[in-house]
């Protein structure tokens, strides 16, 4: 199984409140989870030196519709936390084995949140994939980019970026133990300056699927 498995294993959320779509630590790929497979991911942020507890937890879930379709429900339990609940879909327009993959969705919806849609693109040259997009929200369109290489075939280094003051880029390295089970662990510095730097931690599983 190519070390790929984990950006999908791994669709994970480094943002505070954030649901889970299938990508790196930061960013949406246009990759998806197959028909069928279920993912459980479980999420906890804090500030980075690591010195105390985290300050977000999340159990974060995904389920792959078909072939070109993906939904999730991810579950907060940070302390006051806004909602206990995020929701997000993604469907595929053009799979990554075609040569660019394309995609849309949305994420964060929930009972005290708007929904932030997205589009990404994704171009797969073997060993490095290379990702593009952006996300839109009521008030703003905001960039974003990053890529993913893999070391051997169980670790892998992702680096990415989402432009604007309250965005940040991270650094991750993702290791996968299992064909069904991995782990990462992401650097994430803001944009904004004077704002800590902070780190996320994933651990994740899938089964089922074809």
């Amino acid at each position: 199984m190519r070390i790929l498995a984990l950006a999908l294993l791994l669709s994970l959320g480094g943002s505070p409140a954030h649901a889970a779509y299938s990508g790196l630590t930061l960013i949406p790929t246009a990759d998806s989870l197959a028909p069928g497979e279920v993912c459980l991911d479980y999420q906890i942020d804090g500030p980075y030196p690591v010195a105390s507890g985290p300050d977000v937890a999340l159990l974060n879930t995904q389920f792959g519709l078909g072939n070109r379709a993906e939904v999730g429900m991810d579950f907060h339990f940070t302390q006051d936390a806004p909602t206990g609940a995020l929701f997000n879909g993604k469907l595929l327009l053009r799979p990554v084995e075609a040569g660019l993959g394309l995609a849309l969705g949305a994420f964060n919806a929930g009972e005290h949140l708007s929904p932030t849609s997205y589009a990404a693109a994704t171009l797969d040259q073997d060993r490095l994939r290379l990702h593009a997009g952006a996300f839109r929200t009521a008030d703003e369109t905001q960039g974003l980019a990053g890529f993913d290489y893999a070391l051997n075939d169980r670790l892998q280094l992702w680096a990415e970026h989402i432009a604007g003051d309250e965005n940040a880029s991270a650094v991750s390295l993702a290791y996968q133990f299992h064909p069904h089970w991995g782990i990462s662990f992401a650097w994430q510095h803001p944009n904004h300056s004077p704002a800590d730097d902070t780190y996320s931690l994933h651990l994740g599983c899938v089964w089922g699927g074809g």
